[in-house]
């Protein structure tokens, strides 16, 4: 499996196999005050290959600082079947938006970082943003 796309936003959802952002695509956040009480929406999509269907694979989505603490964490699994008509040793797109209610702490820098897999097969992207004081 591999991680295929990963994008922040304001909200995210998936319906009908279709992604829905609103205010996506950004890398600067301009707040107020620090610490700042904030949603953060990461969206994306694992590819999952035909060999690794119809098994539990784990995801993970977390915020930490430039120093590497971590903020906030949300653990999950997908789960991609074999539908009857998809030709075998077709590879599955598994789409997963998560919405993160979150206190960032302090300006400065931060990164996103996904994992989807066990630790031998693991797949991982970081996507960096930065929370500046707002003028």
């Amino acid at each position: 499996m591999r991680i295929e796309y990963a994008i922040l936003a304001d909200h995210a959802d998936i319906a009908g196999g279709k992604l829905y952002l609103m205010g996506g695509g950004w890398d600067t956040y301009s707040a107020p005050q620090a610490p700042f009480q904030m949603r953060i929406a990461v969206a994306l999509g694992v590819r999952v290959g035909w060999e690794e269907t119809n098994q539990p694979v784990p995801v993970r989505v977390y915020i930490e600082d430039d120093d590497g603490n971590e903020i906030v964490r949300v653990d999950g699994t997908l789960n991609v079947g074999r539908p009857p008509h998809l030709p075998p040793g077709t590879a599955q797109l598994a789409q997963m938006a998560v919405n993160l209610p979150t206190n960032i702490p302090a300006f400065g820098g931060y990164r996103v970082r996904i994992t989807a897999g066990d630790s031998a097969g693991a797949d991982e992207v970081a996507i960096p943003f930065r929370m500046l004081k707002r003028p």
